[in-house]
């Protein structure tokens, strides 16, 4: 086991989505796509024998789990279901024209003040990071050292970043998570010191 502890938050690899993938698609459970599936298998590839991961959590949603499988198979993974998605509410499954059409006042709302409006039945991003902060606390609390992977989605993670390093919750749209991108972070100092940002095994080309 490392001496230190090193936090992986890593987003999930490519999903399957219908259509042309532009909807939204907060906690609808869709699987990884083919693509995906050999994404998450390259990074898994790249870090055997690099990093050797003592921990190992997911948001529970079928698209973390699976990715989850392919970078870590040797762990078995804890379920933190307060690390899922954002909920869209009545967005979830729509099509990005539809919804700018169907909401057009929540929609052009959202644009104005994306941190803090919800879809319809759905959550702002100040109520999402409500859940995953807590959730992110007790996990790494949980251990005195070791890798920790944590596989979780987009704005799951933003809020996390955004709570730990300052960044504004607004500006989600401004900093890139790719797919199977991954963030690391060490305590230091009683803080996360934030080591990489979206990194993945094609920045070593």
């Amino acid at each position: 086991m490392a001496e230190k502890k090193r936090i992986f938050l890593m987003r999930h690899a490519r999903p399957e989505l219908p259509g042309d993938g532009r909807i939204y698609y907060g906690q609808t459970d869709y699987p990884l796509c083919a693509a995906g599936a050999a994404a998450a298998k390259e990074v898994g590839s790249y870090l055997s024998g690099r990093i050797k991961f003592d921990y190992l959590y997911t948001s529970g949603m079928t698209r973390a789990v699976q990715t989850a499988a392919l970078v870590a198979p040797y762990l078995e993974p804890a379920a933190e279901r307060s690390l899922r998605e954002i909920n869209l509410g009545e967005w979830e499954g729509k099509g990005y024209d539809e919804v700018r059409e169907e909401f057009k006042e929540i929609y052009e709302a959202r644009g104005v003040k994306f941190a803090e409006t919800a879809p319809p039945g759905g959550e702002s991003f100040f109520e999402l990071q409500g859940r995953t902060v807590p959730a992110f606390k007790k996990i790494i609390s949980s251990h005195e050292s070791g890798n920790i992977l944590i596989v979780a989605h987009g704005a799951a993670i933003w809020s996390i970043a955004a709570y730990y390093f300052g960044f504004d919750l607004n500006d989600m749209f401004f900093f890139p998570q790719d797919y199977c991108g991954i963030h690391v972070a060490e305590e230091a100092c009683g803080r996360l010191r934030l080591c990489r940002y979206n990194w993945s095994p094609s920045l070593q080309l």
